[in-house]
């Protein structure tokens, strides 16, 4: 079967291109010259990176309330490593930093706007985003790019970037543990109440003679004992109702000893994680371990203007042959070429 003439094998596209060399050599140098002069004319931009490290710390932000198990209530719910570096990226990432970045290095009039300009707040916002890059490595590190053309610039925006981070986090955690002071501090006077209603319970009953119920009542169950032995009827009766008081009282004695003792242990969970508190809240540790600071970058990252040469003179040299194979498809078309011929005759 013989084939089309439209369509073409390897061979065939290596004819076609000799065939149209001149131009397609023409097209493309024209192409990397304007591509050459056009990278020129960008202005080159420079890049500094500073890498960090999340460390795993513990967060007073959220403890449990639950009303029946003061343990819960006391518990403090620790940060994963993924977790707070995660945090860490959104702070970097805030508004608040940009904010301070903008006054610090006057980022108005560095990037050719002024305040009467129309959308010039999102204008600037736009352009921090393109010139920031905050991310995750993959070893969990974070790393903070800054792009610009002042290479000074650069380097000390993504150290200023690392810098915020510890007042903006130290602020955070201090936000926190205060309220978690607070709100241990209520904790503390419920279980101080608790505490004092025990002791009066203890103290009515510690009146009705009942005291330290296991030693009381081991002490009148062998002095009862000796007195049945020696026949003694009077000492008997009067032990006799001793041990029917213990009997009636024992059981609420037990579950108050019982209940003092798990509020005392209560409280001195308590007033430990408000020692914790109390330290945080006057803490300003550093939040991060600095890896890798940034540095003025003496070699431009963009433009690449070998490779915007190669890419513009391919594309070039691409869509000029496939313009000249649609061109020379029509006009060698058996069906076009007919309606052509026709159409001259009748003219």
């Amino acid at each position: 079967m013989q084939e089309k003439s439209n369509e073409f094998n390897s061979f065939g596209l290596i004819r076609f291109i000799w065939k149209w060399r001149k131009l397609l050599i023409i097209i493309s140098v024209i192409a990397a010259v304007v591509s050459f002069g056009a990278s020129m004319l960008i202005r080159p931009q420079f890049k500094s990176t500073s890498i960090i490290y999340a460390p795993r710390t513990n967060s007073l932000s959220k403890i449990l309330v639950n009303e029946q198990n003061y343990n819960e209530r006391l518990d403090i719910k620790a940060y994963a490593v993924e977790e707070e570096t995660e945090h860490m990226i959104q702070i970097l990432n805030s508004r608040e930093i940009k904010d301070i970045l903008i006054q610090k290095y006057n980022l108005v009039e560095h990037y050719g706007l002024k305040t009467d300009m129309k959308y010039w707040q999102t204008r600037l916002y736009k352009a921090m985003e393109n010139m920031i890059t905050i991310k995750r490595t993959q070893y969990g590190a974070i790393a903070v790019t800054v792009s610009d053309w002042d290479s000074q610039l650069a380097s000390q925006m993504a150290n200023e970037i690392v810098n915020q981070l510890d007042t903006f986090k130290n602020n955070v955690e201090r936000e926190r543990a205060t309220a978690a002071y607070h709100l241990l501090e209520k904790q503390l006077v419920e279980i101080n109440s608790e505490l004092q209603r025990i002791d009066d319970s203890l103290s009515v009953l510690a009146e009705k003679g009942v005291l330290i119920l296991d030693r009381q009542a081991e002490r009148i169950t062998q002095q009862y004992a000796i007195a049945i032995a020696q026949g003694n009827v009077g000492a008997q009766q009067r032990l006799a109702k001793e041990l029917e008081k213990f009997a009636k009282w024992g059981p609420t004695v037990q579950t108050l000893q019982n209940e003092q003792l798990n509020f005392t242990e209560y409280q001195a969970l308590c007033k430990s994680r408000m020692m914790d508190a109390k330290m945080d809240m006057e803490s300003n540790m550093p939040v991060k371990f600095v890896i890798e600071k940034a540095i003025p970058a003496d070699k431009k990252a963009y433009p690449k203007k070998l490779i915007i040469m190669i890419l513009s003179t391919l594309a070039a040299f691409v869509v000029t042959l496939f313009t000249l194979v649609i061109v020379e498809n029509i006009q060698t078309d058996p069906e076009r070429k007919k309606k052509n011929e026709v159409s001259e005759l009748k003219e």
